[in-house]
């Protein structure tokens, strides 16, 4: 009578595992799903960035929280062919030695989020001791679509509201 007892809790356990693995993956799945709807939805809503001026193809990329975003992948490009490719340093910044003209930017995270941007390097744009600076803050995880300036007030402001708005989605 003590046999079979025996066998039963060996067979539960077994049950465990391929019940918590099966879980696994459906919670996995489910999460990837709901992502990549979220972020179809989000990239079709996103208005196009305006054409922003610096002297110098420099600049930041952060998250919606006003945190510099490391490694971020940025393409440049001028009429339609490729010029250079960097990623962000630890603190979110960039540099690239460009002549005046017109580029294009593609900054990219993780290869499914990204940004393209349209930038005219030369002189007339900020001043020769505050260079107008590119800032980017990247739409992360469907929280907004990204934006761009060189104008510092406007860059706060912006932050501000995304703080609030992401205030708001924790509650």
């Amino acid at each position: 009578m003590s046999l079979p007892n025996r066998r039963r809790p060996t067979q539960e356990k077994a049950a465990g595992p391929r019940l918590r693995c099966f879980l696994r993956y459906a919670l996995l799945l489910a999460v990837a799903a709901g992502f990549c709807s979220a972020t179809a939805a989000f990239a079709t809503t996103c208005p196009p960035t305006e054409e922003l001026g610096v002297n110098k193809l420099q600049g930041e990329v952060y998250g919606p929280s006003g945190i510099p975003l490391p490694q971020i992948l940025i393409l440049v490009s001028k009429d339609g062919k490729f010029v250079s490719k960097t990623k962000t340093d630890g603190s979110g910044k960039f540099e690239f030695k460009a002549r005046a003209g017109l580029y294009d930017l593609k900054l990219q995270f993780v290869g499914s989020i990204s940004m393209d941007l349209k930038v005219r390097v030369g002189r007339g744009h900020g001043s020769l001791f505050h260079p107008a600076r590119l800032r980017a803050v990247l739409g992360l995880s469907g929280t907004r679509c990204g934006f761009a300036t060189t104008n510092s007030k406007e860059f706060k402001k912006a932050m501000k509201r995304y703080g609030a708005q992401l205030q708001e989605k924790q509650h």
